[in-house]
């Protein structure tokens, strides 16, 4: 043994031996120790139990326990060495020796080893030196939220941004193709930038763009999630740029351990249920056997009413300049519109339908400096829409390890999880365009009737076609009876099954062999999807001369150009029900057909590495890790609609000369801004690609055992990486071959300047490779409003987005630097700083046509010649002003082009300490506090773009970065009785990114956000080892989040719900469970 090593052994045991003289009067018989620092929890088993135990400081600093309540002394220190590396064993004096699981034992009863992996670092035996690493372990995470480890993690101040179940976001154009589930955002960052790993292996992707629902791992068998905040390209692979986020399992489990739980809303809606079983037993000489099997679901919140700012139709109006600043307006109806249909041309200009298909004055309400937004009035807004949708998860998962040699041992595991979404709900609006005779400009599924349609009231026909006058007249109207019924229903299914090898070479090295198979299936079917020429051939209803019948004009102009055709009322609203309807059942049904898409991820991943010590320095060994891996993916995405356009062949649509004619339709076509169905639907991709990589890390002690240097080591750490991809080309060009190559690097500095002190740094070069769906995405087209800056029309145009296979990987710079402080003088405290700067350059995002700054590229270039101008489609030139020239279709494409960069630093204090002197025998307080403070996240993207900070900011309904984000966590556990709690906090926001905006005094910050979550659990049978009842309350004092909305939203009144994501939506909730364990 070395002289320093047997030096901080022998002070370690003069410390054991100081804490047992001073506590001896606090010992119990049950062991109760806070989730944290190894090192504090073999301390307070110290006090607790009077046990000596001798250890190596270096070896368990920077090691995390889940912690134990209530286990009997006898049966303590297994479990809270479990999942840490190290393993215990009785020397012939009866003190207990505390070691590395990889080095020898001394002789006497050995508990089980494993091996373990920091995250971070794929060499063994490292600790978490220059690299941060923040570990969560599960007892920690569950005891403030039984929801789930998911659920849990999403409240922790690192992550923000991300897309849950508790998220009532919609975009402008509703909802739909959103990920089900839990998808984990370093930073703010994107969850596309943030690396999931289970077992510190890649985990596949669970939806299209290869991101991964982390409900779908097995999380009655996680010990510990470890966050990696900073660049680890070098060491994982592609995607780690804002940081990595593993998922360790408990491998060695064994016994059998249950959950149940039930949880319910202060109003009495958002049941949940939660039930989960997980076993581990040996089976085989040399084998043991992990499983699980779990469930859990959320009833849905239907209706937005439920909920005090459900119905507030609020909205910023304005155009943020000096002259019209923004201003924060409620009661906002979308004026040019009525739910039961609007006239807005002909005699009945300004009429309005009611209920009974009788005619009435329209109430425009108060205008805004926003064109048809009104404060009140009779216009549309979308109410009673659904709030929160339902979403389930189950899963079953197994592990079975096996010793093949005393040096080799062998696993195979197997993983398949079903998550399900449903809402319902959406904007329909139809508006007809300015009566301009230009293409459609300013008309969105415009209405036009005629004269003898049979839905008229015999008044109303006489009042709106009186003789010598027009033959037809134009309707707008919002569509809450048709919208109302629009449902989306998305499941994904995900298979991931691995194999491998681990062994023990001579000397230090140690080699692993890994291959992993995953599949995904994801599938979004959209029911009461409104089929346009169907809603056209429909609403066009006349009486047939031969048997007086109300049928679809189209029956008697075209025979069986649409067959099964039912006339469709549209002329008011039924006051029956809310959102109810005139029209048939019959008709209803005709009009709304199921679409859907369904996309398929392959990936297979083989992985071998080796590790060991390359050399023995002075200041001890030189460590390595070098490593090759071969991937490759797939994605086939198909879909029931593969050309979107709508055809208007046969169809009455409007007055001659409205539109431009055609040979099809020579009284006139359509708006080119609508679509073959209201709802778009994803279109298909398909390409393909294989990854292969080489990767070597090193750790390199440079100085020891000096003053002010107890150890000083250098790490680093490099990744080639050679990407060749293929696959159908979105512009239609067919099959199209591609490949790029990327390095990667790390460079580390740890030094450990005391034993109390130490300080570390990094610097790394890190990528984001794009996602096939990224390349190979196909034409995907939406419609949206537009305000076209060269004729100065404004209307809907459709934009059509495509992937782009000329993409090419992002680039990221990540640099950290921080230390760490364990005080001597106060046992039990660990306090850590770390400063991250994040430079992201090369950043894919999507261009848009429809963009004002496209626009004015384009326009500014000689002759149109700029690529930018490519991007707008005018029926005209680039150039001409007329209002003709308005845009046909804009195209959306994902490009290198933006630069995002942030900075700041997360400082994170826990302390852990027996009270059983003033809170009596065996009791045990433990805290720690988490703090993410950004200072700024800017984004910079085409030349003349403004540069936006979101940091302390919104730059969307769901897309809200508090620049300082909080949570402490209490616990406190005295016998058989705990208490845990979390206190979360948000700090204010501004509306807007852009600085340059001008916003009125109605738009007031959002004030800081404060939720207070606590869980009491009581031990079965007086020990908390055999399990718990237990009773969670979240959002103890109700608190009640404030209105947020932000300039960017386009959407129609009611669409979104104005609260950011992470203030609480459902209210105080309360559950009530058990868990059970043997």
């Amino acid at each position: 043994m070395k002289r320093g090593q047997a030096r901080r052994i022998l002070l370690c045991g003069a410390a054991a031996a100081c804490l047992l003289a001073g506590h001896a009067a606090a010992r119990s018989d049950l062991v109760n120790i806070p989730a944290g620092s190894l090192k504090a929890a073999l301390d307070a088993f110290i006090r607790q139990t009077g046990a000596q135990l001798i250890y190596n400081v270096d070896d368990v600093a920077e090691l995390a326990t889940p912690g134990l309540r209530g286990v009997p002394a006898d049966r303590a220190l297994s479990q809270l060495l479990a999942g840490t590396g190290m393993s215990a064993s009785r020397d012939r004096s009866g003190a207990v020796i505390i070691s590395r699981a990889t080095g020898a034992a001394a002789a006497g009863e050995i508990l089980p080893p494993e091996t373990v992996v920091v995250t971070g670092s794929r060499i063994l035996g490292a600790q978490e030196r220059s690299t941060p690493v923040t570990s969560l372990p599960t007892e920690q995470l569950l005891a403030t939220t039984p929801g789930g480890i998911p659920e849990a993690l999403d409240k922790m101040p690192i992550f923000m941004g991300g897309s849950t179940p508790n998220n009532a976001t919609t975009g402008a154009n509703g909802r739909g193709n959103n990920a089900p589930g839990y998808f984990l955002n370093l930073r703010d960052l994107g969850a596309i930038r943030t690396l999931i790993l289970e077992d510190g292996h890649r985990v596949p992707g669970t939806f299209y763009d290869t991101t991964v629902d982390i409900d779908m791992l097995p999380q009655m068998l996680v010990s510990r999630v470890e966050v990696v905040a900073g660049g680890a390209s070098a060491v994982y692979g592609s995607d780690a740029v804002a940081g990595v986020v593993n998922f360790v399992l408990d491998r060695a489990f064994t016994g059998f351990k249950a959950v149940a739980s039930g949880g319910i809303s202060g109003q009495a809606d958002a049941r949940a249920l939660r039930l989960g079983v997980a076993g581990g037993e040996d089976i085989l000489p040399g084998g043991h056997l992990i499983w699980s099997v779990e469930y859990h679901n959320r009833a849905a919140l239907p209706d937005a009413a439920a909920r005090p700012l459900g119905n507030l139709g609020t909205s910023i109006v304005g155009s943020g300049t000096a002259a019209n600043p923004y201003t924060l307006v409620r009661g906002i109806r979308q004026s040019n519109t009525a739910p039961g249909g609007l006239v807005v041309s002909g005699p009945g200009k300004g009429l309005q339908f009611l209920s009974d298909g009788s005619l009435a004055p329209f109430d425009q309400g108060m205008p805004t400096a926003t064109a048809n937004f009104a404060i009140g009035g009779d216009g549309g807004i979308e109410h009673n829409e659904y709030l929160l949708p339902a979403f389930s998860t189950g899963q079953v998962f197994a592990h079975y390890n096996q010793v093949v040699t005393p040096s080799i041992t062998a696993y195979v595991q197997a993983r398949y999880s079903l998550a399900r979404s449903y809402e319902a709900g959406q904007i329909f609006t139809n508006v007809n365009g300015s009566g301009i005779s230009t293409n459609g400009a300013s008309a969105q599924y415009p209405i036009t009737i005629y004269s003898g349609n049979a839905f008229l009231t015999p008044a109303a026909q006489a009042f709106l076609f009186p003789a010598g006058g027009p033959t037809s007249f134009q309707m707008n109207r919002m569509d809450n009876d048709l919208m109302s019924r629009l449902a989306l229903d998305q499941h994904t299914g995900a298979l991931a099954v691995s194999a491998g090898l681990q062994g023990q070479g001579p000397a230090s090295l140690n080699w692993d062999v890994n291959f992993t198979h995953g599949e995904t299936r994801t599938q979004l079917i959209t029911r009461n999807n409104v089929d346009t020429a169907r809603f056209y051939a429909a609403l066009d209803a006349v009486r047939d001369p031969a048997t007086s019948k109300i049928v679809c004009n189209v029956d008697l102009t075209a025979p069986g150009a649409f067959p099964g055709c039912v006339p469709l009322n549209l002329f008011g609203q039924s006051a029956a029900v809310v959102n109810g309807s005139n029209a048939s059942q019959a008709a209803l049904d005709y009009v709304g057909v199921t679409t859907s898409w369904t996309a398929h991820n392959d990936m297979d991943d083989f992985s071998a590495n080796l590790t060991g010590d390359v050399l023995d320095l002075p200041a001890g060994p030189v460590k390595f890790a070098a490593g090759s891996e071969y991937r490759f993916a797939r994605l086939q995405v198909d879909t029931s609609t593969p050309g979107n356009t709508f055809n208007p062949q046969y169809l009455r649509l409007a007055p001659p000369g409205t539109f431009a004619p055609t040979a099809a339709s020579p009284d006139g076509s359509f708006p080119p801004a609508d679509l073959a169905h209201f709802k778009e639907v994803l279109s298909g991709a398909a390409g393909s690609e294989t990854v292969a990589e080489a990767n070597l890390e090193l750790d390199v002690p440079l100085v020891k055992d000096l003053p002010l240097a107890r150890l000083i080591s250098a790490d680093g750490a490099m990744r080639y990486t050679d990407y060749h991809v293929g696959g159908m080309d979105p512009a239609g060009s067919g099959f199209v071959k591609t490949g790029f190559a990327s390095s990667t690097w790390k460079l580390g500095l740890a030094w450990q300047v005391t034993d109390d002190l130490s300080l570390r740094a990094t610097r790394s070069r890190d990528i984001r490779a794009p996602t096939l769906w990224d390349l190979f995405q196909g034409p995907n087209t939406t419609t949206s409003g537009v305000s076209d800056a060269l004729t100065g029309v404004s209307g809907s145009a459709n934009t059509q987005a495509i992937g782009n296979p000329n993409l090419s990987p992002e680039v990221a710079h990540n640099t950290t630097a921080g230390l760490i402080y364990e005080p001597g003088w106060l046992a039990g405290a660990r306090v850590k700083l770390d400063y991250f700067h994040i430079d992201i350059i090369d950043e894919i995002a999507g261009v848009s046509g429809a963009s004002n700054i496209v626009q004015s590229l384009c326009l500014a270039s000689p002759g149109g010649s700029s690529p930018y101008c490519a991007l707008i489609q005018r029926p005209v030139s680039y150039n001409d002003t007329s209002a003709l020239n308005f845009p046909t279709l804009y195209y959306s494409q994902p490009q290198n082009f933006q630069h995002q960069w942030t900075e700041g630093y997360d400082f994170e204090a826990s302390y852990q300490a027996d009270v059983s002197d003033w809170a009596g025998q065996g009791a045990m307080l433990g805290l720690r506090l988490l703090w993410t403070h950004t200072s700024f996240l800017k984004t910079r993207g085409l030349p003349g773009w403004v540069v936006t900070n979101v940091a302390g900011s919104a730059n969307a309904p769901g897309d809200a970065l508090p620049a300082d984000k909080v949570a402490l966590i209490a616990s406190f556990v005295r016998g058989s009785l705990s208490v845990d709690l979390l206190e979360r906090y948000y700090g204010p926001l501004h509306p807007s990114p852009n600085s340059n905006l001008i916003f009125a005094r109605s738009v007031a910050n959002l004030p800081e956000w404060f939720q207070t979550d606590i869980n009491i659990a009581v031990a079965l049978g007086g020990s908390q080892s055999s399990g718990s009842i237990f009773l969670n309350v979240s959002n103890l004092l109700d608190a009640q989040p404030g209105v947020f909305q932000v300039p960017s939203y386009t959407g129609s009144p009611g669409m979104n719900y104005p609260v950011v994501p992470y203030e609480d939506i459902i209210g105080r909730y309360f559950t009530l469970g058990v868990r059970y364990r043997m």
